[in-house]
């Protein structure tokens, strides 16, 4: 059938770019599990020279040189992506890949003009079958120390794939060598190892997209299972706490104890929630990688934000000045804002900002960075409790003499003058589900940075917390 072998390339070009946008949750993250990118060099590689085996006899033959070069490029991309699995240094190899790319297009070429379809044949399956086997010795190396059912299809996939191409180099060798002048008549025997070897190739891009899924997804499951062990520790920590709180509310140990339970509730809140999301969809045959992708990267923030919490609390106790650091308070205010900005959005909360990014302190920058998610998160309650006609948060830094001031401003309700009066003292909150811990640890981390914060009404209605430390100087 005239133009079957053009439509049979365009198909699994097709094919090929519906795996690769599949495969763009992967690109977007940002982690010690992503994939490197040269397993989707070598997808977009092979993507063009189907498309170019699809066009080259409707417009130029010079096209199967570039068709049979990128092709022939593609496997030399996961022969080393399969050898970065092992963690073996693949720089130099990726390096050097284009230069042998564009060797091996060079002496295509020659062949193209001076030799046989044979010869061409046999220059580009020779060539693939030795990626292969470098790539399938690689895979199997990896094996003895990752038992994933993925990782075992990629193996088998790419075996077929050599298989298939030795047979199919032993078929051209051994065939009449002007049985055929192009890709497009070849004898039917080797149009179907062609063609079975290509749907084994696809195999092999879907069980690495079928490999990172799941390897990603079981190394997520034991980070659930490790929050949901640190959240029954907790559930146990609130309980001596409230043992505790009856024999004395003014020993140290409640208020750490205290203090570690609030500030960790929400990251750890957070994290149940989207588990509880997963197996929503998960039960409900409805996760797609795009979901799988999005929960992850929220489930490791989360993660992430409780581990940062727990080492800061550990040494807000401890005035170690060897841990603070020179940073522009522009910069940790845009950090608490990006932790909270999906709850901004979904409360209808308008963030306004007036931040001098030039003004620099020296403090301990995970706890100051607590302090503005504390404001931040208390200024964000207060609106969705009180629910004022207009939501907004307004944050100011400025200079005033040699100290950065930080206002932290909201449009509700303001408070009360009895309840100023015990503001930052420990457990000094009228919150119906608080422990009075937040402010009070506020204060406190303020205190070790040789700052302050204080409160004033809003004259506009509403809330401001003001933040001070003295301003970061070279020659002080």
């Amino acid at each position: 059938m005239k133009y079957a072998n053009e439509a049979f390339f365009l198909a699994y070009a097709l094919i090929l770019l519906g795996i690769f946008i599949s495969s763009i949750p992967y690109l977007r993250k940002n982690q010690h599990l992503q994939p490197n990118n040269y397993w989707l060099i070598a997808l977009a590689i092979n993507i063009v020279s189907f498309v170019l085996f699809a066009i080259a006899s409707l417009t130029n033959l010079f096209l199967l040189t570039l068709a049979n070069t990128l092709f022939v490029g593609a496997y030399v991309y996961l022969a080393i992506f399969f050898r970065s699995l092992n963690q073996k240094p693949v720089e130099k190899l990726a390096r050097l890949a284009p230069i042998f790319i564009l060797f091996f297009g060079a002496i295509f070429e020659v062949v193209r003009q001076l030799g046989t379809f044979q010869n061409r044949v046999t220059l580009v399956l020779t060539t693939l079958g030795i990626c292969l086997v470098f790539g399938l010795n690689d895979l199997i190396q990896l094996r003895r120390s990752e038992k994933r059912i993925q990782l075992d299809f990629l193996i088998t996939t790419v075996a077929v794939e050599l298989i298939l191409v030795l047979i199919r180099l032993t078929g051209t060798l051994m065939s009449d060598p002007s049985s055929a002048t192009s890709i497009y008549e070849e004898p039917l025997i080797n149009a179907a190892i062609r063609a079975f070897t290509i749907a084994f190739t696809v195999l092999s891009y879907v069980s690495i997209l079928g490999y990172w899924g799941e390897k990603l997804i079981l190394e997520n499951a034991e980070q659930m299972q490790d929050s949901l062990k640190v959240s029954r520790l907790l559930a146990e920590r609130d309980a001596m706490i409230s043992s505790l709180l009856m024999a004395n509310k003014s020993s140290v140990t409640e208020a750490i104890s205290a203090s570690i339970a609030h500030e960790l509730n929400q990251p750890l809140g957070a994290s149940l929630l989207n588990i509880q999301f997963m197996k929503m969809l998960h039960d409900a045959n409805k996760l797609t990688p795009v979901l799988i992708g999005d929960l992850i990267n929220q489930l490791e923030r989360d993660a992430k934000r409780a581990g940062d919490i727990v080492k800061s609390l550990q040494s807000i106790f401890i005035k170690d000045e060897d841990a603070f650091e020179v940073f522009a308070t522009g910069e940790v205010i845009d950090s608490a804002l990006a932790i909270y900005k999906s709850e901004l959005i979904s409360n209808s909360i308008q963030l306004k900002l007036h931040l001098d990014y030039s003004l620099t302190v020296k403090a301990h920058k995970g706890q100051f960075l607590q302090v503005l998610l504390n404001l931040i998160n208390n200024a964000m309650q207060i609106l969705g409790s009180a629910n004022p006609e207009r939501k907004i948060i307004t944050i100011v830094g400025s200079q005033v003499d040699d100290h950065c001031i930080i206002r932290v401003m909201d449009s509700g309700p303001g408070l009360s003058k009895d309840r100023r009066e015990y503001l930052f003292e420990l457990f000094g909150s009228d919150k119906q589900s608080g422990m009075g811990v937040g402010l009070w640890l506020c204060s406190y981390i303020m205190n070790n940075f040789g700052g302050r914060i204080a409160y004033e009404d809003n004259p506009e209605g509403g809330a401001i917390f003001i933040v001070s430390l003295p301003k970061y100087s070279p020659e002080g």
